[in-house]
């Protein structure tokens, strides 16, 4: 199954916790990457921070979405992540964005994200990868959620 995944930072060497992330999912078992959009740079949503960087790949896994879930929260605590509060400021953030033409809902996750649709840090990386891939529950395009958004302080960084 090919799952796309978010990748985000606002403390310390945002490059460094990136690639960091990018390697940690690389080595999963059971996980092959597969793919890696461009990096962009984001205000923050909710209370006053430092900027975000954000990135997104998507993977081949034969893994299900709780144990791709566990794998990447367990990275993101080796990486130097540490509980803060909502919508916090962090060393690494790796979120299941979508997954090529399925869903899963359970208490600890919902895939797609529940807030893809309203997050251009999210879908405009994303759509490097996956412009085509609909939206189960918007029966749209990730391109044309992406364009329903207006710009929310997201900027593309130069290679």
């Amino acid at each position: 199954m090919r799952v796309y995944l978010g990748l985000g930072t606002n403390l310390g060497d945002r490059r460094a916790n990136i690639e960091a992330a990018v390697e940690a999912i690389a080595a999963m078992d059971g996980v092959t990457l597969t793919g890696r959009a461009h990096l962009y740079e984001s205000d923050p949503v909710g209370p006053a921070q430092p900027l975000f960087l954000n990135t997104a790949v998507s993977v081949e896994t034969s893994l299900d979405f709780e144990a791709l879930l566990d794998r990447c929260k367990a990275a993101e605590q080796r990486i130097g992540r540490r509980p803060t509060f909502h919508w916090g400021p962090r060393v690494i953030d790796i979120d299941l964005l979508a997954a090529d033409g399925a869903s899963f809902d359970s208490e600890r996750l919902h895939v797609p994200h529940a807030e893809l649709k309203n997050r251009r840090f999210a879908l405009e990386p994303l759509c490097e990868l996956a412009p085509d891939l609909v939206h189960p529950g918007e029966k749209q395009t990730m391109r044309f959620l992406l364009g329903a958004l207006g710009n929310q302080g997201v900027r593309r960084l130069s290679d």
